[in-house]
């Protein structure tokens, strides 16, 4: 889903399209805090990234993905334009991803958003705490995800 990061780009692809995204957005803080709020409450939740000049955004629902395009201007959408796609992944699938792709490049993830300020130790520090925080909250909600919906001890109305 994200690419290893590299010189303040990462590749973000779903499905067909692919999107580069820049470090004018602290990707891995930010979309992890979104996940771990979204799967905290089990609410849709948005990520999103600048392709410069462009910005995309993910709406990431219970069990579909959103994704569009749009420009930095205030104009209107053009939905011909958009590149607006919906992928059919589920809110935990999507946080399975976000945490393997940060996990497995983590040293990356923490040099990511860096200046001659930045305390890369309290940013490892920070990104571990967070994925710790983001796996507990996969493993706790697996069962509304479930592929038999009267295996879950939950009322649907």
């Amino acid at each position: 889903m994200l690419s290893k990061p590299k010189s303040g780009w990462t590749e973000f692809k779903l499905d067909k399209t692919s999107y580069i995204l820049s470090y004018l957005t602290d990707v891995s803080m930010s979309w992890l805090n979104s996940a771990i709020n979204g799967l905290k409450d089990l609410k849709p939740f948005v990520v999103h990234g600048f392709l410069e000049p462009l910005r995309m955004i993910c709406v990431v629902s219970f069990y579909n993905i959103h994704l569009f395009v749009e420009d930095e201007d205030n104009e209107v959408l053009d939905p011909n334009e958009s590149n607006y796609e919906i992928i059919h992944m589920n809110m935990l699938e999507f946080c399975e991803h976000l945490y393997n792709d940060i996990k497995d490049n983590l040293k990356e993830w923490v040099n990511w958003f860096c200046d001659d300020e930045t305390d890369l130790e309290k940013r490892e520090k920070d990104l571990n705490k967070k994925l710790e925080e983001l796996r507990k909250l996969i493993d706790k909600q697996k069962e509304y995800f479930s592929s038999n919906i009267y295996d879950r001890n939950i009322l649907i109305i």
